[in-house]
Parts: structure tokens; C-alpha cells; sequence
């Protein structure tokens, strides 16, 4: 069974994300469609690119993935479609695929417009659903157009750090309100070093001076901060919503202090 997912800003208000299911299940016997998140914040490449990026590695290999954000074509912004671990992206080459891999693509060829494809103000349908049909119905990727090397980038924030410090930033909030920063269990061990320390945000106003394993570990409306499961330093609050009630946003600086 072929496998093809859709992630876009196009909510469910609109007819988007039906006209482009309807053309995947006319043209695709037996084919699976998952829907990532139609909830992007609109043209939010950051947003988008760290849902994917921290999804797709769970998908089996041969899955197809539409990636609708801002994906209207220009001379600069190609269509194009890429192979990675096995997998299939297809989108507009506007950077956002710079922000969703570390590693350098097995292949990317720009799709070219053929009979019953065309671009349009809506090329997620007129030609992006029509080229993942064509690789899940066994067709390869080199038919949908010539080699392509996508250049158009997006700077990925990096925290910086020294022998006292690390400054991070929020690079992602949850539907919790919860914030994930750019901090890794890595770089914080390595700088670390089993000293004490304090991780303050919100121009140092809040701050929290221990790591917790679990939400449990503190009271309900208690802050805590942890490694998730993508061994980032998440911030939050015990069944409350932290971000929202602090008034913090993608890119607010995270500082963790160390102290001997």
C-alpha cells in the first residue's frame, strides 16, 4: 500500500486539503493518506520544517511526503522532488527543505510540467499530488525532471556557549504551550560538567534551577524544565499553559548559567 502524507498552513477551513485527496485517491489504488498538520501557522517554514523533520524518520521507506507551505512556484523556487532515506519529498524549493535535513539528499530533480500537469496558484494539486501518484504507482523519480541543486537556504538559530553560558533560543511551541529550545542533552552535559546551575528566560524573570525527568515531579502550575524525547530542553508548566501566560514567542533567548 502506497503511503502519502500532507503537511500544510491551509487549516480545514477550505477545500485544499479535499481537492488534494481527491486527486491522490483517484490516482493511487490502495493508498494510505496521513495527515501530519494542516496547522501550521501560516507561511511558518521554522514551524513546519521542525514537525517534519521530527516525523518523517518514523515513516517506513518509499513514503511520499507533500510539503505545502508557501508553495507557490517561481523562477527562483523550483518544484522539485527529493529522495532522502529512502523517502520521497515533493514542494517548492524555498528553503524549507534546508531546515528539515541534516544530510545531503540522495537525489533532487526539478519536476517538469508534462501532459496534465501544469503550474498554477495551486500546484499542490495540479502537480504535486500528480507526481507522488506517478512514484507510487512505481514510477521513478528521474522521469519527473532533470537533476536540480537546491540553493535556496534558511538559517537554522544555533545557541551559543562557553565555559559559563549557554544561550539558546525557543525554536518550537507546542499545542500545549509548552517551549522546546535549541539546547540539546549533549551541549548541556558537555558545558554542564556536574555544576549547578539556573535556566532563566523571559529576561531572566523566571527561572529554574533543577532538570525533572517527568511532569510529575512537580506541583500542578509548577514550571519544570527537561530533555523530551528529541533530547531538547523543553520548558513548561504542569497542567497549564506556559508560553501563553508568560508571553513567551519562537526565538525568545533561553540562558542556562553554570556556577561551581
Amino acid at each position: 500500500m502506497a503511503l502519502v502524507t500532507l503537511t500544510s498552513d491551509w487549516k480545514n477551513d477550505d477545500f485544499y486539503v479535499g481537492a488534494i485527496k481527491g486527486v491522490l485517491y483517484s490516482s493511487i489504488p490502495r493508498v494510505n493518506v496521513v495527515d501530519i498538520t494542516h496547522k501550521i501557522d501560516s507561511y511558518k517554514f521554522t514551524q513546519a520544517a521542525f514537525i517534519i523533520r521530527n516525523s518523517f524518520l518514523h515513516f517506513p521507506e518509499g513514503t511520499i511526503h507533500i510539503v505545502s507551505i508557501n508553495s507557490e512556484i517561481t523562477e527562483t523556487y523550483a518544484p522539485v522532488c527529493i529522495k532522502i532515506r529512502g523517502q520521497y519529498f515533493i514542494g517548492t524549493a524555498s528553503g524549507i527543505f534546508s531546515l528539515i535535513f541534516s544530510e545531503k539528499p540522495e537525489r533532487i530533480v526539478r519536476i517538469h510540467e508534462r501532459e496534465g500537469w501544469y503550474n498554477s496558484s495551486f500546484p499542490d494539486l495540479t502537480l504535486y499530488a500528480k507526481a507522488a501518484a506517478h512514484i507510487a504507482t512505481g514510477g521513478d523519480i528521474s522521469d519527473l525532471g532533470n537533476d536540480y541543486v537546491d540553493e535556496a537556504r534558511h538559517i537554522q538559530l544555533m545557541p551559543v556557549y562557553d565555559e559559563y553560558e549557554i544561550s539558546g533560543s525557543i525554536i518550537y511551541i507546542d499545542s500545549y504551550s509548552n517551549i522546546f529550545t535549541n539546547i540539546t542533552r549533549r551541549r548541556f552535559e558537555q558545558v554542564c560538567r556536574n555544576r549547578r546551575y539556573t535556566i532563566s528566560f523571559k529576561s531572566e524573570s523566571y527561572k529554574i534551577q533543577k532538570l525533572s525527568n517527568t511532569y510529575n515531579e512537580v506541583e500542578v502550575a509548577d514550571m519544570l524544565a527537561l530533555f523530551n524525547s528529541l533530547d531538547l530542553l523543553e520548558i513548561a508548566m504542569r497542567n497549564a499553559r506556559l508560553s501563553e501566560l508568560v508571553g513567551l514567542r519562537i526565538n525568545d533567548p533561553v540562558i542556562i548559567k553554570f556556577r561551581s
